[in-house]
């Protein structure tokens, strides 16, 4: 996901893009790319046969971080690292940042922890991207991705698998949100690439002024999609001359962390938006723009228009959208909060997918120890408490940390924390190479089935053809 700092804010916060496939799922000709990623997979496969075993390595932390101090030692005495100075080259696909906003939130922190290594941040910008830095021979010691994002450390071959460093040091992957390492089991094909630094997911925003304005009890905690679609119903109204939908989602983002965990394609790299499980989805999605008052046209139906018409016009009373997007975007511009996201009565209990951001150490490094125990550190209770209180989603098993979410941010301290993200996510389904091409003509279907345009079977049907028809083309070379 992409986010950009705001300079005016004291303690930055990632500003979320709209769209999620605008980095890190891209088309490309996939038989060319997969050559290079078996070649670049190849050295791996000695390192995964003997240490993916031990990855977990249990064994509790006694710093809070999930290494055990004196790791490495030789005799029985605490191992001694050097503490030569170095350089740490920071790199981010996702633009979350730009550089004082990396400061704020991380470099000032390593430096005041590791005192010897220097953190340097190259932001994103259009005319400095990932291939041409590889290609130019610069050197990047860590880069951080989110999940979806990943893809492009691959393109660049750049993965290396820290399951060596892992057991050397005895870090306790059990204290990370589980789902979070499962996705880079899916990506590393068992191995394991990156640690999560911080998470995002799906949650239910809502306007509390809108509601107070009607008179209709805020959505509460645990509640079923049926049951926000009969609470969407009572906020549907034209009000004098506004038009006030009751409610509205990012279809996209609803997709890539679904509940049911189906893929965009699968392992035959074809889309199934015609299965019954899909369908299921599909028709609950696009039943609230069918309720009497919930309407769009073709002029309002569009992702950016019905967000803008929750945070910026403030006429519409619910939205599913990114947790990050409430304290990066919503801010303190209305007076909203947030309810867990909606459950299937099937599946009681179960939120979305998780949407981390991993911190990877890149096979060039020179100084993969140090940067490993950079990522390590950013782990830790300490730095994941500090993440908390600055408006950032925690990866740690454990929540305590965000007990403290948004103290450090005066329009979240009052914000119902707790429901930002689920008690239990989803099972995590594998990042898809063409995720991209599978969201364009789903969102295509969406439209029309939301505009009544078209109905659900025949929509998902020329989707489905469509999108399978431009993935062949991709995999055979053709543009």
């Amino acid at each position: 996901m992409n986010r950009v700092s705001s300079k005016s804010e004291k303690n930055q916060i990632a500003v979320t893009s709209l769209d999620p496939f605008e980095s890190g799922i891209m088309n490309r000709n996939k038989t060319a790319l997969q050559s290079m990623r078996q070649k670049a997979k190849l050295p791996l496969l000695i390192v995964l046969v003997t240490s993916v075993a031990a990855a977990c390595s249990g064994g509790s932390s006694g710093n809070g971080s999930g290494a055990t101090p004196g790791a490495g030692a030789e005799g029985g005495k605490p191992a001694v690292k050097k503490a030569d100075p170095i350089e740490l080259v920071f790199y981010s696909r996702s633009g979350d940042f730009d550089n004082d906003g990396f400061m704020k939130m991380f470099g000032n922190k390593i430096k005041e922890k590791f005192p010897h290594i220097t953190p340097k941040f190259i932001p994103r910008t259009a005319e400095v991207t990932l291939p041409h830095m590889v290609t130019a021979g610069e050197t990047l010691d860590i880069l951080y991705l989110s999940s979806g994002q990943t893809n492009e450390l691959l393109d660049v071959q750049l993965q290396y698998d820290i399951s060596d460093l892992i057991k050397q040091n005895k870090y306790d992957l059990n204290r990370l949100e589980s789902t979070t390492i499962d996705i880079q089991r899916l990506i590393a094909d068992g191995g394991i690439y990156g640690l999560p630094v911080f998470n995002n997911t799906m949650t239910m925003f809502y306007n509390k002024d809108l509601f107070d304005k009607f008179g209709v009890a805020y959505p509460k905690d645990g509640m079923t999609w049926d049951g926000v679609y009969d609470l969407s119903k009572q906020m549907a109204r034209t009000d004098g001359d506004v038009q006030y939908q009751g409610f509205t989602l990012s279809m996209s983002h609803n997709m890539l962390v679904n509940q049911f965990s189906i893929p965009y394609t699968d392992k035959q790299n074809k889309v199934n938006f015609t299965s019954d499980e899909f369908k299921k989805l599909f028709d609950m999605w696009t039943r609230f723009y069918h309720l009497p008052g919930n309407e769009v046209t073709k002029k309002t139906v569009s992702y950016g228009v019905q967000v803008d018409k929750f945070d910026k016009e403030k006429s519409t009373a619910i939205y599913l959208g990114l947790a990050a997007l409430g304290p990066a975007r919503f801010k303190d511009n209305f007076n909203w909060d947030v309810a867990s996201f909606p459950e299937w009565k099937e599946k009681p209990g179960v939120g979305p997918q998780p949407y981390p951001s991993y911190f990877y150490v890149t096979n060039t490094s020179k100084h993969k120890e140090q940067a490993f125990d950079v990522i390590v550190w950013l782990t830790s209770d300490e730095f994941q408490r500090h993440l908390a209180r600055n408006g950032l989603f925690p990866t740690l098993n454990n929540r305590d940390a965000m007990k403290d979410f948004g103290q450090d941010v005066p329009y979240l301290k009052t914000k119902n924390f707790n429901s930002f993200l689920p008690q239990k996510f989803a099972s995590p389904a594998k990042p898809s190479d063409f995720a991209k091409v599978g969201s364009k003509h789903l969102t295509r279907a969406f439209n029309s089935v939301s505009l009544k345009e078209k109905d659900i079977n025949t929509a998902l049907r020329e989707a489905e053809e469509a999108a399978n028809k431009e993935i062949q083309t991709l995999l055979s070379g053709g543009k």
